[in-house]
């Protein structure tokens, strides 16, 4: 697994130089909300509901142009998670898990006409995550922090998901504006150990922007 990953690093650094040196290439960063939540099966009778838990994202990204089509890779950070509240030692607290992801994105981007000055696209591809960090964080009623714990032991390390979403771009002078939203959703069950259910997925909506040369 770490050779084939490897290899492909080396095969695409190698590509993203050849293209830069035939004027295809740009680079650029971007940044935005990301609503995380997660899908559970089947759901713990003990859980009232799992909510949506807001954070941040962003990154870097290179966008290989041929014509209207452009094969875009990425290199992400996001916070993914849930929230939820439960009863504990006879009392009721807000517990939030903050999952802290460091993701590679390959996307395939069509932009599809021109609108003005803006020109609309849609994207799609793979994602693959890397757990860095997990914390879960317990808060009273008040939403003062009562305690933390480290939980990466009861997660996986590894995660796969499928990405999807559309936006608009703005050139002005040798930038290129973007506004764009994104469903993310995972494919494999981050679930490791200690949890009575068959799956964990993440699931989440994003809200973009970034701008690139």
């Amino acid at each position: 697994m770490k050779k084939s990953l490897a290899f492909f690093i080396f095969s695409l650094i190698i590509f993203l130089c050849n293209q830069a040196q035939a004027g295809r290439i740009s680079f650029g960063v971007k940044g935005g909300l990301n609503l995380a939540s997660i899908s559970v099966s089947p759901k713990p009778i003990d859980v009232a509901e799992f909510k949506t838990l807001r954070g941040i994202t962003g990154g870097i990204f290179f966008s290989v142009n041929f014509g209207s089509i452009a094969i875009q890779p990425e290199f992400m950070y996001a916070r993914r998670g849930t929230q939820y509240e439960a009863y504990i030692d006879n009392g009721f607290y807000n517990v939030h898990w903050h999952h802290d992801y460091l993701e590679a994105i390959l996307l395939l981007k069509w932009s599809i006409f021109r609108l003005g000055p803006a020109r609309p696209f849609i994207l799609a591809g793979p994602s693959y995550g890397y757990l860095s960090r997990a914390t879960t964080v317990i808060y009273d009623i008040e939403g003062a922090e009562v305690a933390r714990a480290d939980s990466r032991d009861y997660f996986r390390k590894g995660e796969l998901a499928a990405v999807f979403g559309g936006g608009f771009e703005f050139k002005s002078g040798l930038a290129r504006f973007s506004l764009e939203g994104r469903y993310r959703l995972g494919l494999s069950s981050v679930a490791l150990t200690g949890f009575e259910v068959d799956y964990i997925k993440n699931r989440s909506l994003t809200v973009l922007a970034g701008v690139s040369f």
